[in-house]
């Protein structure tokens, strides 16, 4: 069923349903169709007439177009805004695996390998990406070596790690870094006009809704209960310094958990009311060692979540030390 279908049923529905609501929903229960809410929002305008006169008169259909009553009320007239809104997503309780900045296929294996066992022993049936799940150097902006691995290389051993853990863990959560993000900016410069295709969306190249698992854009947060989970680059301000859990902190004021920065930190801070706020920084899974970077204070690591429905966590943030964990 195209997409125009699949919106014109919902509007025969439920016709006196809010756009933003309606779009919402439409996307929510069909995910594998629609690239965002945005997506669904654009095309329910189209088909209620709300995308100006001039695809007013394109529109075949006009089953679903009301006509505006007459006002004098100067407002009605203001301009439409298109300020985006991130809500968080929610992340379900139970036992959870984090693993971030795996950077196929300049992961370090050995590292890799004993998070995704740590996990399974432990009973960690769901797993989290923490952003950087692939490297896409090729598709870098920085100075590129010719004779590191292709653009399908990469997309083929991403492939592979979805294929392999989607036969261990339950529910597979995917949120995008800085590297992930690589894909769709070289495509606004290099390919604009195979944005609406739906085949070229990352999530379908990388067969995510095959296997079940659920990718999250846009530098939307997830929400763990009382835990705000980032991938790190969604704040500017470099490497994190010192130490980059409590740069978090100032940049946050929040319980936070990112990866991004490569380095394993904490800082606790109480507040007036004796709340205590805790960030978190949790170590790669990639080389220790890339040629743009040979020298650092990276370590190896991953992290474990419990959550509960009430909100509260419990979270182990590991590092992996000369084969073994900490």
């Amino acid at each position: 069923m195209t997409k125009g279908n699949i919106v014109k049923k919902y509007l025969y529905r439920f016709p006196s349903t809010p756009t933003k609501t309606l779009a919402s929903k439409i996307y929510n229960e069909n995910k594998e169709v629609f690239k965002d809410v945005e997506d669904c929002r654009s095309i329910i305008k189209y088909y209620t007439g709300k995308k100006g006169k001039r695809e007013l008169k394109k529109l075949l259909d006009k089953s679903f177009v009301k006509k505006e009553k007459a006002s004098h009320n100067p407002w009605d007239k203001f301009p439409e805004s298109y300020a985006e809104t991130r809500e968080p997503y929610k992340l379900a309780p139970g036992k959870w695996l984090i693993l971030s900045d795996i950077h196929l296929p300049y992961h370090d294996t050995e590292a890799v390998k004993m998070a995704l066992n740590y996990g399974l022993d432990n009973g960690y049936k769901n797993l989290l990406i923490n952003g950087d799940l692939i490297d896409f150097y090729q598709l870098s902006r920085y100075e590129k070596d010719p004779r590191k691995r292709s653009f399908k290389q990469e997309l083929d051993s991403a492939r592979l790690f979805i294929e392999l853990v989607s036969e261990w863990f339950g529910s597979i959560v995917f949120k995008l870094g800085n590297h992930d993000e690589r894909y769709e900016k070289w495509m606004f410069v290099k390919a604009p006009e195979l944005l609406d295709c739906e085949d070229f969306r990352l999530d379908v190249l990388l067969r995510c809704g095959e296997h079940h698992v659920t990718v999250v854009g846009d530098k939307r947060i997830i929400q763990a209960g009382k835990l705000n989970i980032l991938h790190g680059h969604e704040f500017p301000g470099g490497s994190g310094g010192v130490n980059p859990a409590r740069s978090m902190f100032l940049k946050a004021c929040d319980s936070i958990l990112v990866g991004h920065f490569h380095k394993t930190s904490s800082h606790t801070e109480t507040t007036l009311q004796g709340d205590v706020i805790t960030t978190h920084s949790t170590g790669h899974l990639g080389e220790s060692s890339p040629l743009y970077m040979p020298y650092n204070k990276w370590n190896h690591g991953f992290a474990t979540l419990d959550l509960s429905t009430d909100g509260t966590y419990h979270l182990q943030n590991l590092r992996i030390v000369k084969g073994k964990i900490y």
